[in-house]
């Protein structure tokens, strides 16, 4: 008995100085503390989300359903593909000018981020609203709901709130964020419920998920405006130091680049509801929605550290601190990695039953593709940091060449996996580019890092 209590003492005087060394980690604590404050209000996102999908999913048939979920999918979309990921410009561009005190510089950054935005929404509204047409012959959409996803496209201009959100988390109000975060989600519960107890059809469904993107999308605009004011960073007066950054070559550059490697990220998520529609019906692309949403619920956790460590790397990077770099992108992995393999071995232990529970019998043979898409994203959640580090290096470019890879590898593998393997083949298609992506993504973390580490470049 004393000598399992010595061994145990040996055990914990071992591990104790590790243990001391993660939670005296300044950034770790910092990156944490947001991802907990996100984490409220992605919590009850994360709720109110799986409870109106359950509504709309139990309230409507298996094809009414699959066509609310592929009208909100193509807005969604098309508003994506065309907006400027211009919250990454405002932290890569911001972050120097606000912490050097040069509010001029900071200004200029936002208002060239807004510029970003308008016209992103512009352009999406008009892609969307041209290819309507298109759409539904894709889709197989009834005359009757054709006008229903031409009014439904208008969403799509209050979606482009990417410096809204680049401010906030510039600024620390990730609880705003949080706040934010669940009001849509909580408009259509509502609004579902209404909608589910008077028996309602696809049209006040639409009508849901439509008013919440704009309550959504307005309330984002008006507390980052409000943040602005509050500090004084919109003030008219002339600035000690002149303002003297500029949209250079560099600048765009980097703002193409990332724009193109999200652009490239919808094809694993929305363009995967898609696809799924198109080549399987709107059934199969119900099934494969309710699979993903509980696949991304169990991962949110983790998944919220990825908007919390932007701000971090970006302060790291700026001052070109490498060895804590490469400790916060370590220790940053090891838990997000850990957590999401925990969380979506739970899932797999569980989803038929949760998927029952949830949406109903009809969506239990969601199980497959559910797990899959689960896996995909804890492979993906062991490498969070890596992008947001090579971004915030200003290394855009490079990420997207990866993404591109992968995506093109996802492509070539959906639809004949689909037609072959029904939703199974959309699971094995995600989860094989998300390990390509990865591995690409590591190999140029470390070229940068070693680069970094050249006598006179780094700490």
């Amino acid at each position: 008995m004393t000598g399992g209590k010595n061994r145990y003492r040996k055990l914990a005087a071992l591990l104790r100085p590790a243990w001391q060394s993660w939670t005296g980690d300044v950034l770790i604590r910092r990156l944490v503390g947001n991802a907990s404050v996100l984490l409220g209000g992605k919590s009850a996102n994360g709720l109110f989300s799986l409870a109106y999908l359950a509504l709309a999913a139990r309230g409507l048939s298996l094809e009414a359903f699959g066509t609310l979920i592929l009208i909100h999918t193509y807005a969604q979309s098309v508003g994506e593909l065309v907006k400027f990921q211009s919250w990454q410009a405002v932290l890569t561009y911001g972050t120097p000018a606000w912490s050097d005190g040069r509010m001029a510089d900071l200004r200029r950054v936002l208002w060239f981020t807004v510029k970003l935005d308008l016209i992103g929404a512009a352009a999406g509204f008009i892609l969307a609203f041209g290819g309507v047409a298109v759409a539904q012959r894709l889709f197989g959409w009834s005359d009757e709901v054709v006008p229903l996803v031409r009014v439904y496209v208008i969403s799509v201009l209050f979606m482009a709130t990417a410096t809204p959100v680049g401010i906030l988390r510039l600024l620390d109000r990730f609880d705003l964020i949080a706040l934010q975060s669940s009001l849509g989600s909580f408009v259509r519960l509502a609004g579902a419920a209404l909608a589910f107890l008077s028996g309602a059809g696809l049209e006040i469904y639409l009508l849901v998920w439509f008013t919440a993107t704009l309550i959504s999308g307005s309330t984002l605009i008006g507390m980052a405006l409000r943040e602005l004011r509050r500090r004084n960073i919109l003030q008219a007066e002339a600035d000690a130091l002149p303002a003297v950054w500029r949209p250079t070559r560099k600048v765009w550059r980097f703002v193409w680049s990332t724009n193109f490697n999200t652009t490239l990220g919808l094809a694993s998520t929305h363009f995967g509801t898609l696809a799924v529609g198109a080549l399987l019906g709107a059934p199969a692309a119900a099934l494969y929605r309710v699979g993903r949403q509980l696949a991304e619920a169990v991962t949110v956790p983790t998944k919220l550290l990825t908007p919390a460590i932007y701000p971090e790397l970006a302060r790291l990077a700026a001052r070109n601190e490498i060895v804590r770099i490469r400790s916060f992108v370590f220790r940053s992995a090891l838990m997000a990695g850990m957590g999401a393999t925990v969380l979506v071995g739970g899932l797999a232990a569980i989803g038929a039953w949760l998927l029952n529970a949830v949406a109903g019998p009809d969506y239990v043979a969601a199980y497959g593709v559910m797990v899959l898409l689960g896996v995909a994203a804890a492979v993906r959640l062991w490498a969070f940091p890596l992008q947001p580090l090579l971004i915030s290096a200003n290394r855009a470019h490079a990420v997207l060449a990866v993404h591109g890879v992968s995506t093109g590898v996802y492509l070539a593998l959906l639809f004949p996996l689909c037609l072959s393997a029904g939703l199974a083949g959309a699971g094995i298609a995600t989860l094989t580019a998300n390990v390509l992506n990865i591995a690409g993504l590591l190999i140029l973390a470390e070229k940068w890092l070693r680069r970094q580490r050249a006598p006179g470049t780094g700490s």
